[in-house]
């Protein structure tokens, strides 16, 4: 057992480089799944943990009666919910001057008024608002003086020009002056967008302020109470989750055949909270088409690692089989290493998820007054994906390392009979073969006979240019075409960096495991005479030759990925792509490539010919 365990430091250190391209593909494509699948679940739960910490309502009842409500309708609706869950209030749209209620100070644009019987917000039993700002001002109720609250300024809504609005109320000969004085700005928590919210506009124009008036008896009598804000008794659902909106829907209806001349609206109807959940959506639908590429490509490229990495071990596993260990014990050893790459990968790709989560959500602090981060775990999407990875490579190891057992250790000890030579295709197309010159048909050989190698390596480039093509063309739709928003934006940046991450490390991992299976054919060329950058140049101009190939068939594979985010987004299309958004996706993946060569070419100048040649004896 002593010399088992020895030979695993041994091979850890031997293969610490392929060990690392597992860590880090791992940590990439994984990284990226959890992040994308945790922000869609944390959006969700910080929303829900937002509107339950709110209180805020599930329903808004309208009166479409300028009478407003009756004492006897509140009352029944107060019956049926609960007192605690049902707040009635007035709201009217003020236009500067023009409006019947004799309110001065409002200035240019549209005001929408809310009056509450309330004294202040903090006693909102529902949709509590959130205090912004607090003047020092106070308001003295025995000179006619009430506090009013505005809604923060945002990209539509503005400061009043003054700090007070004045109404003068005449009733025979004795006239009233009341002062409205600006006491401070909250967010009320069906307003929390930044963004221009269609709900804010009436007749046609955008609303300028929303003002908040509490404890004014004058206005309360003066003014209807035309809404009431209703929240649903025990609400275990999570927001907008089926079973939710099934209930609230059911209300809906049965408050409408319980009350004549009313409007029923739901918090789907509300922009702020609708509009938060269609973002949610919309990354899912782009993580769901990103995550199996993400994963088929790590899958490809650990699988090809472990399996080549068996067939460099011929010779460690047919001694071992002479010393007497079981097949299992052999496979052990290499289930080992590949459970540790995948592990510490794994890890990684743990808090690169949670990071990748948060840096997506504070994103949309550009157009929201966000809820608070949830802490709520959401580790799903993190488990499946690593689990996939893991226990395909486990199995494929295993299956691999099985095969490799079966071969007697005479068999193992001699290097791999090498494919017979035939002719490639293209050598059967003599116009264009003759005209190649012996290097670069010696290149093609090399590509074209090792099938399996050559089509890895052209899957895997393909899919992750496919990746970069995507994320380019996102970010495009939202950069030049003004579709999205600076939240969306962000998210594309996400996954264009991720997309050529993995790409890099794609083309770093195939690259270096080709020249590792090549010592001694390199060596061969060193010792005929070659030059150090002749040899160089071999290698590389299989590995421009595969990846020109892969990021050719990436474009088209981008085209198709394209189609699918657009159709789940809803937006854009391959027509309004700009046309330098391919060409970018071509050359990153070509910098990448040129990038790794500049890397291993230390790899190729170490080589130890003396070693390498002699290694099968």
């Amino acid at each position: 057992m002593r010399t088992y365990f020895k030979t695993f430091a041994r091979m850890f250190k031997r293969h610490l480089t392929r060990l690392v391209s597992i860590f880090l593909m791992v940590l990439v494509s994984v990284g990226f799944t959890a992040g994308i699948g945790t922000s869609t679940e944390k959006m969700e739960r910080s929303l829900d943990d937002y509107y339950r910490a709110s209180n805020v309502s599930d329903l808004i009842v309208k009166s479409t009666r300028e009478t407003g409500f009756t004492a006897a309708e509140i009352a029944a609706l107060a019956e049926r919910y609960g007192g605690e869950n049902v707040l009635a209030a007035s709201s009217l749209e003020i236009k500067g001057g023009e409006s019947t209620l004799p309110l001065e100070g409002v200035g240019d644009g549209i005001t929408r008024l809310y009056i509450f019987e309330q004294q202040n917000p903090d006693e909102l039993s529902l949709n509590r608002f959130e205090r912004v700002e607090d003047f020092d001002v106070s308001p003295d109720a025995e000179k006619n003086e009430f506090p009013l609250y505005l809604e923060r300024e945002t990209e539509q809504l503005t400061a009043f020009e003054g700090d007070r609005l004045t109404m003068n109320v005449a009733m025979g000969p004795i006239s009233f002056s009341y002062e409205f004085i600006v006491t401070g700005t909250v967010i009320n928590p069906l307003h929390f967008t930044k963004m221009d919210d269609v709900s804010m506009q009436y007749e046609g124009e955008e609303l300028a302020h929303i003002a908040y008036i509490f404890n004014c008896p004058l206005l309360s009598a003066m003014i209807p109470e035309n809404d009431v804000y209703i929240t649903l008794p025990t609400r275990e659902e999570v927001l907008f989750s089926g079973k939710y909106m099934n209930r609230v829907n059911a209300e809906k209806a049965e408050i409408e055949a319980l009350l004549d001349d009313v409007a029923v609206l739901t918090l789907k109807e509300n922009f702020s909270f609708s509009s938060f959940d269609a973002y949610e959506e919309k990354i899912d639908g782009i993580g769901y088409v990103l995550m199996v590429v993400f994963l088929l490509v790590t899958l490809l490229v650990v699988l090809s690692t472990m399996t080549r990495l068996l067939e460099e071990e011929r010779a460690q596993i047919a001694c071992l089989q002479t010393l007497g260990y079981s097949p299992f014990m052999i496979v052990s050893k290499y289930l080992l290493f590949a459970l540790v790459g995948t592990l510490i990968g794994g890890a990684g790709a743990y808090f690169a998820g949670e990071a990748l989560s948060y840096i997506i959500y504070i994103n949309f602090d550009w157009c929201y007054a966000l809820p608070p981060y949830t802490m709520h775990s959401a580790p799903i999407f993190f488990i499946l994906s690593a689990s996939i990875i893991l226990v395909s490579t486990l199995v494929a190891t295993f299956a691999a390392g099985i095969h490799k057992t079966r071969e007697t250790p005479a068999v193992l000890l001699r290097p791999r009979t090498p494919k017979a030579g035939r002719k490639v295709i293209l050598e059967r197309i003599p116009l264009l073969w003759n005209r190649l010159s012996f290097k670069y048909k010696s290149t093609m050989r090399n590509v074209l006979r090792f099938r399996m190698r050559f089509a890895m390596t052209v899957v895997a480039v393909m899919a992750s240019t496919g990746l970069v093509v995507a994320g380019l063309a996102v970010l495009d739709c939202c950069l030049f075409q003004n579709i999205g928003t600076a939240a969306m934006i962000g998210v594309s940046v996400v996954v264009l960096v991720f997309a050529a991450l993995l790409n890099a490390v794609v083309i770093y991992t195939l690259t270096n495991i080709n020249i590792s299976e090549r010592n001694r054919e390199l060596a061969t060329l060193m010792v005929l005479g070659y030059q150090t950058h002749e040899v160089d140049l071999y290698v590389y101009r299989e590995i421009y030759i595969t990846s020109a190939i892969g990021i050719a068939l990436g474009l088209p594979f981008g085209c198709l990925l394209c189609l699918f985010i657009f159709n789940l987004l809803d937006f854009g299309s391959l027509a309004g792509i700009s046309w330098f958004v391919w060409i970018v996706a071509a050359l990153l993946s070509l910098v990448f490539t040129f990038a790794v060569t500049l890397m291993l070419r230390p790899k190729i100048q170490k080589i130890d010919m003396n070693e390498s040649l002699k290694a099968i004896e």
